[in-house]
């Protein structure tokens, strides 16, 4: 439960900017999972709005850095992040208010996406093609806010251990800094299936900008009068304890931000294709782009035509040189195959592959140019369940270019995110160690709770 000191400010105004982007984020949730019938997202909308860190380099796909802050992989997701931002977020925007808050938000969720792409070097370079969604990101600026803002503030909760409550209460400083002591340790140990990092950075985001949003001048002027009640206050700001522990943390943030600047001109083994199909039977000429990496994991086109291509190629194992075939040069490549599995759905289609095409010294497709034909797959949503149907076959001319972009991200995008990372670490570690004060409310023992 969350508690504001009002006395005679009367009842604070309503947070319409963590309210809007609870309803924005739902909505979207909504129309993005109805297929699945609201249990999670659309694989086809991952691909289309999620960030990939392999893509940062097409100006064409810098709209995921915003589209992959609104969407969520699965309704528990989106459940909890929409809770966490509703019950810090409120107390955090009524303290800043409704344009700095927005501000504070946005700006956490861009210093996520920055954060997670630079300790790619640390997490390995697979990660440049696995997708990143959700508000987290932005939603730990608003926590980092909230410990320099409200760091006596006493927080409870209960967790369930086989279905046993298992219930505590301490200040939010200390359960905050727990909180990210977990995001970066996990990261450290390279815990799959979520972006620690990003959580991390954007709570440092959140350390950092919250004392231009909201510092003020420290007073220590007293009313000469003598009051006949006394009113009991805790101390403002963060205890020295605290201050270690969370300057501990800043600084192995740090040093793996330094890390990465040094590791990331030696990436490679992630390539990035721009395939242009042409459907023979529509006319139809779309270009759109993928991602593969050494160790199979991939990003397939968002576009309908390229990404049957692509994930024809895929699925018969063309993308890697499993037929020997001379490396560096041009060859021609044939292949046919009437009953080729396709994974996931148990189905098997037709597929014949007939061009040019090259494989560089990791035996991996640098190009291919000539012509598919297989059988479109319908994927149709059923009541708990999809209904796969093999359809007709189509004839598709492709061109398809691939790039080794890990040599070239490493210095043009991961090199200046890790330097804005350390950079932003070390000033959040300054704002901690000497300005929190400014920030911080000063809070009495005994509190008033808000209407929320």
């Amino acid at each position: 439960m969350s508690y504001e000191y009002t006395w005679l400010k009367g009842r604070p105004g309503k947070p319409l900017v963590t309210l809007t982007i609870i309803a924005i984020n739902v909505i979207i949730y909504v129309f993005t999972s109805y297929q699945n019938f609201l249990a999670q997202i659309s694989q086809d909308w991952i691909d289309m709005l999620s960030y990939v860190p392999a893509l940062i380099q097409t100006p064409l796909q810098w709209y995921r850095i915003l589209t992959s802050m609104f969407i969520h992989a699965d309704i528990f997701h989106i459940f909890f992040n929409m809770w966490f931002l509703y019950f810090f977020g409120s107390t955090v925007e009524r303290r800043i208010g409704h344009l700095k808050y927005l501000a504070l938000y946005l700006a956490s969720g861009l210093l996520a996406i920055v954060f997670h792409t630079s300790f790619i070097p640390v997490m390995g370079s697979v990660n440049l093609v696995i997708p990143a969604l959700g508000a987290s990101g932005a939603i730990s600026g608003i926590l980092g806010a909230y410990l320099l803002l409200f760091p006596q503030r006493r927080l409870s909760g209960c967790y369930f251990i086989f279905l046993i409550p298992v219930c505590f209460t301490m200040s939010a400083a200390w359960f905050l800094i727990l909180w990210f002591a977990t995001q970066v340790i996990y990261g450290y140990l390279k815990f799959g299936g979520v972006a620690f990092f990003a959580h991390a950075g954007g709570f440092i985001g959140g350390l950092a900008l919250i004392y231009p949003l909201a510092k003020r001048p420290l007073t220590t002027e007293h009313e000469l009068h003598h009051p006949i009640f006394i009113e009991w206050h805790t101390g403002r700001g963060l205890d020295k304890t605290a201050k270690l522990i969370l300057a501990i943390l800043l600084l192995a943030v740090i040093v793996g931000a330094a890390y990465a600047t040094v590791i990331a001109p030696t990436m490679s083994g992630v390539y990035f294709y721009t395939i242009t199909a042409i459907n023979e039977n529509t006319k139809n000429v779309v270009t759109d782009q993928a991602v593969y990496a050494l160790g199979g994991d991939y990003i397939a086109p968002s576009q309908s035509d390229p990404r049957i291509v692509f994930n024809r190629l895929l699925w018969a194992g063309l993308l890697v040189n499993v037929m020997g075939h001379p490396q560096n040069v041009i060859i021609p490549l044939k292949y046919l195959n009437n009953n080729l599995l396709v994974p996931d759905y148990a189905v098997r289609i037709s597929l014949d592959v007939d061009g040019l095409a090259m494989y560089d010294s990791n035996n991996v497709l640098r190009s291919f140019n000539g012509t598919i034909i297989t059988n479109v797959i319908n994927v149709i949503p059923m009541v708990f369940n999809v209904r796969v149907v093999v359809g007709e076959k189509v004839t598709y001319r492709c061109e398809i270019i691939g790039e080794d972009i890990a040599g070239s991200i490493g210095p043009n995008v991961i090199f200046p995110f890790a330097a804005a990372a350390t950079l932003t670490s070390i000033a959040a570690l300054y704002v901690v160690m000497y300005k929190d004060r400014e920030v911080a409310e000063e809070e009495t023992l005994f509190f008033i709770p808000a209407h929320l």
